[in-house]
Formats: structure tokens, sequence, C-alpha cells
């Protein structure tokens, strides 16, 4: 209250001096635009300047703050919007605050609204958030608002001054009023221009104008509430013969409940009709002879429309001889024309600020403008009716009450005007087609189809299709919108240009609604960043890119083509892929846009969403079945087809719907008969297409990470192929095979190709947590089986032979060699890279007995028929303590293989490795000061770690080997592997692809640029992991692009590699003299072999690459380097985890692993821990102690039970004008309250959300 008291004396003060004080002489146009360059305070607050009405301010004043910046009161100049009164109920909240910020002995400007202020309107643009509907130019003024009669403004003052309009001022003015009638544009644009239907009766009409209730515009023009009785009861009496419209203003129907007006009570009856709802001003006009008004701006539109008008207030194109006025107006000393008062206001008073235009724009930019954007056309012209339809736009009509004005209203806004518009009623049980008729009585492209039966919306499209008689057809539903208005002509010029059969515009949006229908935010589709790149010709072979096309309405299609191919639907529902992909693959000429079109709406009622049942799946199956059909006729069976990989992106999403989703799960509850014919229904579709596991395409999957990462699809594939509904459903539901069944699959040879494809499915997928170690106690091992343990130092092959006897692990198995399936170790997100079984150091240090039991009831479930154990990782070279896995296996014939290579390439390869290759324990310092550390230091001494095994086992089971072909037997690694493990069945096996092979794929450079990120943080160590992916890729494939080298990584010069050699002579001499009975000490001979010295100069677009990898994997609050005092937006919002009540698990539980676990067998991820424990957790232990970790962290949601909060959180928002922060709040209600800025709020979230860690 008192900021208000304070306010309103301010501001009474500044009308009453600026009254006495002011310069005659300033021409406000200029005044204001000699102070662009300022730092300007606004009254409005930030939020507005960005993103609602105020959002193209900045355009004219880019150093604009607004009032509740803390910058606001140091600003230059001020700019005030909105009167205050002695109410403060009815003072503008920004002009209070702002006023009051205010230095002593400022002098504001005063600004309001033009009078074409925006494609839609004030109401919209806050309610949407849509900076696209903010204002398009303002007036100003430093004596008083315009619409203050008894305070003489710049305005006033230029209207009764003796200055003349030119000719072409006049002309240009004459112009445009014109036009504005012509193209019926107002102040705000989001009214319908259908003409009301009124009783009938009377030859004539008036018009009665409404306004806001106590509107600055009415209490400042001179209006009170009897002046409304009595200019409706004028209005009646003055015109006994006439019917009296009395039109609501449109506020009153934007913000229902909050803004009325003084009509508001009315209701029709006898000769006064009550219009209500929005209508643009010049339809009425079209309908009336005489307009009544108070001060609303309908009547100066009324005379540009040649109407006559009564005042019965002052406002401020009354009084110059022009209007009836009703009352004395003050401070009018002569008589002006239309075209003064339209130069004076709409040009030289008010500055323009149009988005893509100059600044300060034109009045007929801000025309343009609203022309292009507004969400109503003109109605068609006669001789746009006359031109036969470029454009069948169909929708189908079923439920869409709600939306259906909005979409056809979008379709009518195009800018191509030669179109036809068949919404097609499919029985809808709402009012839909009571909407569609008064659209089409106004406008005749519109043409209903009603059906007499439900066919569903596919069939209903096909009815359509059928009467159609455009050159092109588009589809859209009835319930989503077109925001681009120029999106229908972009595509039919593309489509003329190049004889294209279809042509894609782009997604504009997801538009996410709420149950109670109201709108909370739009979000993109990821799928979309696909079509990034116009492609002016191409088809769907030679574009793979288009198979992440979503859906079948983001194309224009070419109607006679349509019809020769028999486009049609072939379901009532889930109908798109069939039709899409029948299209593509008939298609000669595809073209690709960049177009924005459609956006979609998200809503629960939607019958995308709805619980789907047995006709739902039959239609799934059709669909399906045609969409593959579409591709073998085109030659896909073939598995040289350029449609092979088309036909494999659809079977896998095939196997996700049919099998992941509702289909399998309700048929598998039926259980018998109904059961079986399900699977082979599916097992059929495989066999006709030869559709094996080893063609299923994890990129059309991608949401399914888990299934994706374990390997599922391939094992469901290859169980279904195989007639095993039992691993099939433990793929579906992610159990754990249990040992004794997946022996009793590897024990036989494979005798069919689906045999073969079941044992490779299953070995990928039973490893570790997903292989269920048998129960009860292990009986010991008659005939204990020798243990081999290879270890190779970095680059030395490890990672191929690792990969070898993975994927031969069944081949193997049989021949009495066992590579265990647990134990092991991958990158989830990079599973090519592993560390073999470097977990049983882990199990060794700690003596858990997990993996010695699975190794003992393995051995008891294959009887004697293992001979060996292999076990390999070259992280037993990095682990200090690795040797403890003799003593874990103490009751066994243990052996070790290391493979070593000089040190200074081993430092250089190592190095390499940890900076750039994505290990666990990054590295961020220079390589001269990874020398100097302990773990270095340590790793350098091979002696060392070698006597540590050979103390255990004995010299004589280790067995040391040179990585150099020199040395090798037979000259390659594998045969010397071989012969030195005395197991040659590895030489018959089938070798893994190049990819498999760990080798250096980065230059000393861009090593070093990769270093350089290394120190930053990560949102985890997936997101590290996929940064190194990212750029390692990304910079082989910019140097290939551009024909450049990508050089070796070399780091050491010749003195430091002399000085590592020389520091390890001696240690080296006794493996020489112990391992290889080289009394010469010399255990490497010559010099390392230095990679040829090659330009690796790093060019920009390898800086920007990897700029962009990291802030794809950047945690939310890294501030971006170079900009201070900004946080970068990431596209996730904060992360929140489920550390129970009040985190207990994280301040409990992480420094008792921290002390127990973590330090005593792997100190080097400790910072990886302490970042996130619960994901460190589930990462490294849950595979080898899943119910352990699962009590200890469980992964459930957070919000759980407490979501009850949500709406009434939602509501509290909505009541104190902070609807801006819903969308925040739907998205992470627990990060959103999180972030309160005050102390209290953080309180209150942690009693409402007592579950929730932001991470």
């Amino acid at each position: 209250m008192k900021q208000n008291d304070r306010a309103f004396r301010r501001f009474v003060e500044l009308l009453d001096q600026r009254q006495v004080r002011h310069d005659p002489t300033i021409d406000i146009r200029e005044h204001v635009l000699a102070r662009r360059t300022h730092k300007i305070g606004v009254g409005y607050i930030n939020d507005n300047l960005t993103r609602f009405f105020g959002a193209n301010l900045r355009q004219l004043f880019p150093a604009a703050v607004g009032v509740d910046d803390s910058a606001f009161a140091k600003s230059r100049d001020f700019l005030i919007s909105g009167s205050i009164y002695r109410d403060p109920e009815h003072s503008h909240k920004g002009g209070v605050r702002a006023l009051d910020a205010m230095p002593e002995g400022t002098d504001p400007i005063f600004f309001e609204a033009g009078f074409v202020a925006t494609s839609h309107s004030w109401a919209h643009s806050f309610k949407e958030g849509n900076a696209s509907f903010a204002c398009l130019g303002y007036v100003y003024d430093d004596i008083a608002y315009y619409f203050m009669a008894d305070y003489p403004n710049r305005l006033i003052h230029r209207l009764n001054s003796d200055r003349e309009l030119s000719d072409a001022e006049r002309a240009r003015a004459r112009g445009l009023i014109d036009r504005l009638v012509e193209r019926r544009i107002s102040k705000y644009n989001a009214q319908p221009m259908e003409a009301p239907t009124l009783p009938e009766g009377y030859d004539r009409a008036v018009l009665v104008c409404d306004q806001a209730f106590a509107d600055a515009s009415t209490v400042y023009g001179k209006l009170t509430e009897s002046d409304f009785e009595r200019m409706l009861i004028a209005a009646l009496t003055e015109n006994p013969d006439a019917q009296v419209i009395v039109k609501t203003h449109p506020d009153s129907s934007w913000e229902k409940g909050k803004r009325s007006g003084y009509y508001t009570h009315l209701e029709t009856t006898g000769r006064i009709v009550v219009l209500r709802d929005p209508v643009n001003p010049y339809t009425i006009f079209d309908m009336v002879d005489t307009v009544y008004v108070g001060t609303s701006q309908m009547g100066l539109e009324a005379l540009f429309a040649g109407k006559k008008v009564v005042t019965f207030g002052a406002p401020f194109y009354g009084g110059w001889g022009l209007t009836d006025d009703r009352q004395a107006i003050p401070h009018r000393h002569r008589a002006r024309t239309l075209e003064d008062i339209f130069h004076a206001f709409y040009i030289w008073y008010t500055i323009y600020h149009v988005p893509g235009c100059a600044v300060p724009s034109q009045v007929e930019d801000a025309l343009d403008y609203i022309e292009t954007h507004r969400p109503f056309p003109l109605p068609p012209t006669q001789a746009e009716l006359d031109t036969p339809p470029k454009v069948s736009v169909i929708i189908p009509v079923h439920g869409v009450e709600a939306y259906i004005e909005d979409c056809i209203a979008s379709v009518q806004a195009q800018t191509l005007r030669e179109i036809e518009i068949l919404p097609v009623n499919d029985v809808t049980p709402d009012n839909a087609q009571a909407i569609i008729d008064r659209l089409a009585k106004a406008d005749p492209r519109i043409k209903p189809i009603v059906l007499d039966e439900n066919v569903g919306q596919g069939f209903a499209r096909n009815i359509a299709i059928d009467q159609a008689k455009g050159d092109f057809i588009w589809f859209i539903d009835g319930d989503d919108w077109m925001p681009n208005p120029e999106a229908l002509e972009t595509l039919v010029a593309v489509a003329e240009a190049n004889g294209s059969d279809m042509v894609r515009g782009k997604k504009a949006a997801e538009a996410v609604f709420a149950k109670n229908g109201e709108y909370i935010y739009d979000r993109p589709d990821a799928s979309e960043a696909n079509f990034d790149q116009k492609i002016d010709r191409t088809t769907y072979a030679e574009t793979p890119r288009i198979l992440r096309n979503r859906h079948f309405w983001t194309w224009l299609y070419r109607r006679d083509w349509l019809n020769e191919i028999e486009g049609r639907f072939v379901t009532t529902q889930w109908e798109e892929r069939a039709f899409l992909v029948r299209a593509l693959t008939n298609a000669r000429v595809l073209s690709l846009t960049t177009c924005p079109t459609t956006t979609y709406r998200i809503r629960p009622a939607s019958t995308a969403r709805r619980k789907r049942g047995p006709k739902d799946f039959d239609r799934m199956f059709m669909n399906f079945e045609t969409t593959l059909q579409a591709l073998g006729d085109h030659g896909a069976r073939d598995r040289t087809s350029p449609l092979r990989p088309h036909l494999a992106f659809h079977m896998s999403q095939y196997i996700d719907h049919m099998i992941l989703t509702e289909p399998y799960a309700y048929y598998q509850e039926m259980g018998g008969e109904a059961f079986q014919t399900f699977l082979d229904r599916v097992r059929g579709t495989l066999q006709s297409y030869d559709f094996r596991a080893g063609d299923y395409d994890a990129t059309s999957t991608e949401r399914r990470v888990q299934h994706n990462r374990a390997g599922a699809f391939q094992l469901a594939i290859a169980a279904l192929r195989a007639g095993r509904p039992d691993l099939l459903d433990a793929a579906v539901n992610m159990r754990p095979i249990p040992q004794d069944e997946l022996y009793k699959v590897y024990r036989h040879a494979p005798e069919t190709p689906d045999d073969s494809d079941l044992q490779a499915a299953l070995n990928h997928y039973a490893r570790n947590g997903l292989v269920k170690t048998h129960a009860g106690r292990a009986p010991k091992p008659g005939k204990r089986p020798r243990i081999v343990v290879h270890i190779g130092a970095t680059k030395t092959g490890s990672t191929f032979l690792q990969h070898l006897m993975e994927t031969n692990r069944p081949a193997l198995m049989r021949d009495g060699v066992w590579y265990p399936e647990v134990g092991l170790f991958w990158q989830r997100v990079r599973p090519h890279k592993q560390a073999g079984h470097s977990e049983f150091t882990r199990n060794a240090v700690r003596n858990e007995p997990g993996l010695r039991a699975h190794i003992e009831h393995g051995l008891a479930l294959m009887g004697e028929r293992i001979h060996t154990i292999a076990l390999s990782s070259e992280a037993f070279f990095l682990q200090e303590n690795a040797y403890q896995i003799a003593n874990y296996f103490a009751d066994y014939d243990v052996e070790m293989v290391v493979y070593l290579r000089r040190q200074d390439e081993w430092a250089n390869a190592q190095y390499a490795e940890f900076v750039a290759g994505g290990a666990v324990g990054r590295v961020d310092g220079s390589f001269a000061e990874w020398l100097t550390t302990p773990e270095t230091i340590a790793r350098l001494d091979y002696a060392a770690n070698i006597e540590r095994w050979a103390e255990v086992i004995g010299r004589n089971k280790v067995k040391v080997r040179l990585f150099d072909k020199r040395a090798f037997e037979g000259g390659d690694l594998l045969t010397d592997f071989a012969k030195v493990t005395d197991l040659p069945v590895l030489l018959d096996l089938p070798q893994p692809d190049a990819l498999q092979a760990n080798s250096a794929r980065l230059s000393t450079a861009h090593v070093e640029l990769v270093r350089m990120y290394n120190a930053r943080e990560f949102r985890n160590r997936d997101a590290y992991f996929t940064f190194i992916e990212t750029v390692t890729t990304g910079f082989q494939k910019f140097r290939a692009d551009r024909g450049l080298q990508m050089g070796r990584p070399w780091f050491l010069t010749e003195e430091l590699a002399e000085t590592l050699m020389r520091n390890a002579r001696d240690t080296n001499a006794a493996i020489a003299r112990t391992y290889f009975g080289r009394e010469d000490g010399v255990l490497f001979d010559g010099e390392a072999q230095r990679p040829p010295a090659q330009d690796d100069a790093l060019h920009a677009g390898e800086f920007a690459l990897v700029a962009a990898a990291y802030d794809t994997a950047k945690p939310e609050d890294v501030v971006d380097a170079g900009v201070p005092d900004r946080l970068t937006q990431r596209a996730t919002g904060p992360r929140v985890v489920n550390y129970g009540h009040f985190g207990w698990r994280l301040w409990l539980l992480t420094p008792i692993f921290e002390t127990l676990y973590v330090k005593r067998a792997m100190p080097e991820v400790l910072p990886a821990f302490r970042r996130e424990p619960a994901d460190f957790a589930r990462e490294n232990w849950a595979q080898y102690t899943p119910f352990r970790i699962g009590l200890l962290y469980p992964n459930t949601p957070a919000l759980g039970g407490f979501k009850v909060w949500v709406p009434i959180i939602r509501t509290a928002l909505k009541l104190t004008g902070n609807t801006g922060m819903i969308p925040a709040l739907e998205r992470d209600p627990i990060a959103f309250m999180r972030a309160s800025p005050s102390k209290p709020g953080r309180i209150l979230s942690r009693i409402v959300f007592p579950r929730g860690e932001i991470r």
C-alpha cells in the first residue's frame, strides 16, 4: 500500500508539473529515438521483455532492463507504462514499481501500445508466452498519455499546431487508411472475420462499443458508468427502427473472470443484440451505419470505415470536427481531417520495431507482419474461389470440438489462398460440425464431408482423398494447427520446381497440454534434427535419414501420383506407417525442406493415448505387415538391396511395438492358443523377410536404452525364431538367464542358422548381472582347470583378444576353454571399449565369494569338460593389486601371460588413452605432469608388477612376451598368444571386425584439445564417455571429409624418451635375464617407433565440434567459459536423484562406502563416486550384487505419491500471476521447488517433496 501511495503521488506530480514545464519545441519522436543506445529502465519485468508482450522492445532499446532488474535504478532514462490510481487494485503494477524505484528528479517517458499493436493480442501474448505475438510499436510522450483528455500531450499539441501534411504525406495516410479497412487490420487481430448471425427483421443496425471497466482510457477520457448508460439509451432512442448491437470488449472474452466491461451484465433482448465473442471490428462495421463509443479506438477505426461516430467521452480523435461529440472535449483549437489524425498517431507518434525489419520500422512493416502472422485471414475473394485449388487439406474430425476452429483457422491463414479444406466428420459425438458449418458459411473453400457411419480416421481420409480436387494433398489432424502461414506456399513451390511427388516440411513443435486442456509448454521433436538441411531431389533409398521421419502428415503429396500408386490408408487407426512407406517407396522424387509446418498437440485424451485392445493390435499388425510388404515389393528381401536397411529399421520397430509393448503382454496373459497364434504371426513375419538377430537396427529404438545395451532385442528375435518363449520372456522383461539354462544352450554345436543366432544372442545378453549364478553351495570341482590370466599393457592387442574370446565363448566352452561371462567391464555407451575381466580384481581384493562361486557352479554344471579358464584385462596391468586374483583362486593352477612394450611407447599410448580414450580415470594434466605421478612411476616399473605375480604363482608360471612382431611366434599376436597359452583352438575361431581393435585414433594436437575439456565437469560418467566418442569419431570424419590426415599421437622428445628408458634400464635388464635368458640385459632392441611427422594443425571446425559435444555433456550449472555471470542453458533440466527422505542415503551411505569400498579397490575413480554415488553404484556394482544395490540405492521415482502437491502449486502460481513458471513446474516439480530463490521456499520444498536431491 505504501509503495502505491508513493507512486501515485509521484505520478500526479509528474502530470501536473509537465503541464506547466515542458519544452514545446521538442519533437517527441526524435527525442525518443535519440535515446536508443541509452540504458533504459522499463516499467515491465524482464520476463515481459524477453517472452511476452514487450519482447520486441529491445530491438529499439537494446540496453533496456526490466523493473525487476537490480540495475534498473541505475538506468540513464526510464519508460513508464500504465496509470497509477489511489486504489492499488487498479494501478499498473510495473508502473508502481518503476516510479517507486526511480531516483528523485528523474523525468520518465510515458509509453503505451500503438493502434496496430500485434498480430494477436496482449492477452494471447501473456497466456501463450509467444514472443511472436509481442507488440509491434508503442507511442511515447513526455507530458502525458495520449488518452488523458485534461492533460494535453505531444499528440494534441501537434494536432493543434499549424502544421499541415504535404501532398505525399496525405496520400500515404489515405492509402494506409484504405489498406486498414480493406485488409481489416485492427489494434488486436486475434479476432475471427466471419460475420455474426443476427436476428432478422431490421433494415439497419447501429453499434454500441463497450470498454474495460475502470480502464485508464475511460477514467482519463472523462467517462463514468452513467455515461455508458446514457450511450446505450441514446442508441436506442435515436434509432427506433434499428437493431442495436452491443459489442463487449474482447478482453472480457480473452480474460474471462478477470476483466469485465460496462455492458457485461447485458443479455440479448428486444432490439438489443449482445456480441460477446471476439470478432473483427471491420466485419461489424459492414453491418452498421452508426457507431457509439466512449473513448474506444473502435471509434477511430469506424471513421476509417466511413461510419458516423458518436462519442460520449473525450477520445484523442474527438473534437476535431469528425465526430458527433456528446460532451465538450477540451484543448481542441482547430479542425483536422482523418488523414491528419492518422498521420499524427500512426506514422509520427508511434515508433515501430517489427521483427525482421529495420528499426525504427515503418507502419507498413507492421501491417505486413500482421497480415502474415495473424491467426484469422481475410475471407477469400471471388477470384480466389474461381481458381482451382492447389492443395486439398484433409482433416478427420472426431471428438475435436475444442480444437477444430483453431485448426481450420490456421489453414485459412495460409498465404496460399488457392486451397480447399475438407473436414471429414467421422460421426463426431460433439458439436464440432456446427463450428465447421459456421466457418464454411463464411469461407466457401471449406467443404465439409459428413459420414453416415464411423469408419475411423484412416478410412475417413481415404474418402476425402477420393473427393479432393487440389493438385496436392496435405493432411492435418483436427486438434493440431499450422503456426507458419507460409508453409503450404513454400512446399508447393518446391514441389513444382523439382517435379516432386512428395515434399517434406518440418514438424514445428509438440505442444503439451494438461488434462484440463491448459497449455503447458512447447517441446521440440528430437527426430527433427535429422531434417535441418534442404534437399531438392532425392529418393527413399538414397537418403536413409528419412527413416527418422515420424509422421505421414509432414509431407505434401502430389494427388495424381497418389491416385496412380493407389495410396490409401489400410487401417482405421495406427495407420500412418503403411501409408507413408508405400508412398516413400514409390516416390520418384522426394524433396526435403526446413519449412516448419504443423504443431502437434499432446493431450491425455487423444486417441493415440488411450488403452489399446485386440482390435488395435490387429491394426498394428496390418500396419506393419503392409509396410514390410511395400518394401519387399521393391526388392528389400534381397540383402544387397539399397532398401534392405530400411526394412531392418521398420522390422526392428515391429519387434519393439509388438513384443515390448501391450500386444505381447495382452496375449501372454491370455495364454494358450491365442498366445501361440500371436507368436507364430510374429515369427512368420521374421522368417518371411529372413530377418535375424544380427539384422536388428538399434537406432530405430533408441529410447529402449537398457534393452539395447543388454542385447535384449537380439535375444528376443533369436528366441522367437528358435521357438524359445522362455528366453523371449527373459529378454522382454530383462531377467537374468539361469546359469544351467545358459550352458545347456552352449553345450550343443549349432545345427541351423537359428541355433547359431540364439547362441550368439545369448552370449551377448547373458553376462554379468544378466546371468544368474546357480543356487546353493557350489561343489568343489573334482579336477580343477588351469586359469590363464592375460595381462596386456596399453595398445598391446588386449582388446582384440578379449573380443575374440568374448564373441566365441560358446565355441570355446565346447572345446574346454571358458572365457567367463561374469566379472566383465565395458562402457555402457561405448560397448566396444571394454576392460575384460577387470572386476575380478575387486572381488579378489575383498575376497568376495560371488565370482568364485559362479566359476565353481559353472565347472560343476559343465562336468570336467573345462580344462582352461581364461581371464583377460589390460586393467590387470594398471591395478597394482591385480596379483591377488592368484590368491583368490589359490586352489587352481594359475598362469599369467603379460605383453610388454617399451616404456616410452607405453607411456605415450597410455597417456593418450587416459586423456582422449575415454578411460575411467581421465587425465587433465600435461604429459610431463602425468609422468611424475606415483601411479605412473610405479607402472613404468614392469619388473615390480611381474614379481608380485611371481611371488604368488612362481616364476615358471609367469610368461613374459614382447609386443613386437619380430618376437611373435608366427609373426602375429594371435598365433603367439595361442602358442604361449597352449590354446590352438583360438586360431580356428572367426575373428572380430576391425572396430573391435582399440587403436590410437587421434593426433597429438587432438589429444591436447580433448585434455582442455577433461578438467571440466561432466553430467555423469556416461556423458563423459559419450563426449569422447562424439569428438573422436567427429574428428575422424571431419578430416576424412576434407582429405586431411589424422596423425598418431607422440608426446615425447628424444631426451624424454631416453630418460624413460634409462630409468627403466635396470628393471628391464632383470626381466630380460630372468624371462628371456639374455645375459646382456637388453629387453627392447632398437628405438621407439615414432610416428612420421604429419600436419595435424587443428581447424576452426574441430574446435567448434568439441565445444558442441561438451555442451551436450556438461552439467546444468556449468558456467560457459568467456561468458561471465551467465549460466549456459542445456536442453535438459537439473537432474533429481532419489536418495530417500531428506537425502539420508547421500549423507549417510556415501562416506561409509567411500571408506570401506572405493578407496580399497579403485581409488582412481573416487571423484566419479563422489560426483554421483547412486549412478556409480548402479553402473559398477549392480551387475554383481543387484539385490544389495537395489536396497541401498533404489532406482525409484523421487516424486511418487507427493505428486498430489503439483496441482496445488500450479494453482498458487496462477493466483500469484506467475503462469510463466508453470512449464518449469510441470517438467520437474522437485527441481522447480528446490530452486526457489527464497529460504522459506526451499524449506517448503523439503516439506512437500521430502525426497529428491538436485545433482
